[in-house]
This record gives C-alpha cells, structure tokens and sequence, in this order.
C-alpha cells in the first residue's frame, strides 16, 4: 500500500504483483498489472499527496503463504477529475479492505478492495447526502 499508492513505486509492483495480476473494485476489475500501474499513476494525479495508512489504529494487515487482507485508511486532496466529477480541491478521508491471494511462488495474483466510495463521492461533492438528519 505504501510503496505502490503512496509513493508510486512501480518497481515494486513490478516485484510483487504476478504480470496475470487482478485487481477488482465495486465499479472495475483490472486483468493485468499494466493496468493496475496505469489506474495507479491515473489516481496518484488526480488525488494530491495520495496516502494510505494502514499502521495507524485503525490499519490491521493479515496474511499467510496463499492470502491476506488489510485495513486501511486513505487521504489525500482531490485535484483532478474523477469519474466525471470535476477537481473539488477538497481534503478526503475514506476506509475500506483489501483481501489479497497470492501464488505458489509467492506473487500478488489478486487483490479485491472495499472501500467507501459513496463517502467519497460525497466528498468530492459528486453526489448529496440522501438525508440530512
């Protein structure tokens, strides 16, 4: 997490993930690590200072020889467009988890995030609260 979204480090993902490498959200799926480093550069412009946290109280990270699963947290400032909502230059926090499988030989074969993207959205002012309690 911290490597690859925070610093942007694709060396790194290039030494983890496996070339076949899936990475699946709510909205896509990716089928190949050169898609992934693509969605990862795409965000790193898009959202300032991108950070993911995931040794702080609320990160916990699990794993053994074929899968694992963390909790994290992400900030960052939102600068540019994203799925079609126009730069907010609104501060965002958001939390989700991500289960991970790897390969015999110890690749990063998959990863399956779940995230708030709703709280997002409303963050970057994409959608409105449906109540206002």
């Amino acid at each position: 997490m911290r490597e690859i979204w925070s610093k942007g480090d694709m060396d790194t993902a290039d030494e983890i993930l496996d070339p076949d490498f899936n990475f699946i959200l709510a909205f896509a799926h990716l089928k190949d690590r050169e898609a992934f480093k693509k969605l990862v550069g795409i965000n790193r412009q898009i959202f300032e200072n991108l950070t993911y946290h995931v040794d702080d109280d609320e990160g916990d990270v699990v794993a053994d020889e074929t899968k694992g699963a963390g909790f994290w947290r992400m900030t960052s400032k939102h600068v540019g467009t994203w799925r079609n909502v126009p730069p907010s230059n609104n501060e965002v926090s958001i939390k989700g988890i991500t289960f991970f499988k790897f390969s015999p030989d110890g690749k990063m074969i998959e990863a399956r995030v779940q995230n708030d993207v709703m709280g997002l959205m409303r963050q970057i002012n994409g959608i409105k609260a449906l109540y206002d309690f």
